[in-house]
């Protein structure tokens, strides 16, 4: 039997996204689950904003107010693409991608990435109804954070195209 494909370049972003972390180190995983966030972040915006060169220019030019992972979460929120709680655990991410790109020794075992980690919440509330000790409660800092950020990859995912058909338009004020 023939392997299963999809002309979707998203999948094929979130398929190379679960591959990629799989067997990678913890720094390896934070930093490719977050450059995906930041790379859907960047397509939800995209997807919002007007078709012109000057929307290219919030991301490309030589200090783009939109080139950094901040900003674009930032953004996302002022504009209401994302909720409260996808910026609070976006934030999180970012804070612990960061954490990992600057620290030499670093691990999800580390009390200030485990505190960050199992603040995630996005795609957990029925996870974290259940009772404590209940054996599918996610405890461990490392899979909420796979669990969190697949999640919010796939919100996004699915974000991306709905915003287009709300897509900002030319409008033309008066003088």
């Amino acid at each position: 039997m023939g392997k299963l494909t999809l002309d979707d370049p998203y999948y094929e972003r979130l398929h190379t996204f679960l591959n990629a972390t799989k067997d990678e180190s913890d720094r390896g995983r934070a930093l490719v689950a977050a450059s995906l966030v930041e790379e859907m972040l960047e397509e939800v915006l995209r997807g919002f904003f007007l078709e012109t060169s000057a929307t290219k220019k919030l991301f490309t030019d030589p200090n783009a107010p939109l080139s950094t992972f901040s900003a674009k979460a930032s953004a996302s929120r002022a504009l209401g693409l994302i909720s409260c709680q996808e910026y609070s655990d976006i934030d999180l991410i970012r804070k612990i991608r960061n954490a990992f790109a600057h620290s030499v020794v670093c691990s999800f075992e580390d009390e200030k990435i485990t505190s960050w980690a199992v603040s995630l919440k996005a795609g957990m509330s029925c996870l974290d109804a259940l009772e404590k000790g209940h054996k599918s409660r996610v405890n461990d800092p490392k899979q909420r954070f796979v669990m969190v950020t697949t999640s919010l990859v796939s919100a996004l995912y699915n974000r991306a195209h709905y915003v287009k058909k709300d897509r900002l338009t030319e409008r033309v004020w008066p003088l």
